[in-house]
């Protein structure tokens, strides 16, 4: 639990560095709720992976776990985080959704997640730079010199 926590407030941070320095944003209400999205997408993405990592730790070839070990956290962290921002946005776009499970709202659904993951894809993976890649590589070498 406590890995979780440090690596989603590592995403937080990164996301922070990002909107204030990157992006020149200095504050407003909406700040909270995009570090609380990487926050949560890193603490999950974080405790998704975990498991995982046994498999990393079979590896005997140091570079080649360490590799391991980064594709599996990026992965589950961008993943978790995508789905957290989903969560968010189906919530946001529910009020214009036709009737629940008819045609046209599994529809409005599938375009929702579409458009939340593009959205994500293009603009919120930016939020990663520079700090969420230098934290990554930082985190899985420590990750993968531990004995499991």
């Amino acid at each position: 639990m406590a890995g979780a926590f440090v690596w989603g407030s590592m995403m937080a941070v990164s996301a922070y560095v990002a909107l204030r320095f990157g992006l020149g944003r200095s504050g407003g209400p909406s700040i909270g709720v995009i570090l609380a999205i990487y926050f949560l997408g890193g603490a999950c993405g974080f405790a998704l992976a975990y498991p995982f990592l046994w498999f990393a730790h079979r590896i005997s070839r140091p570079l080649l776990r360490t590799l391991l070990v980064i594709l599996l956290l990026g992965i589950f962290t961008l993943g978790a985080t995508a789905l957290i921002l989903l969560l968010q946005y189906r919530t946001y776009y529910a009020q214009w959704h036709g009737p629940a499970l008819s045609r046209i709202w599994f529809w409005q659904q599938f375009y929702t997640a579409l458009g939340s993951t593009y959205q994500y894809a293009v603009i919120g993976t930016r939020l990663y730079w520079p700090l969420g890649a230098l934290f990554l590589l930082a985190t899985s070498w420590w990750l993968s010199r531990q004995r499991r």
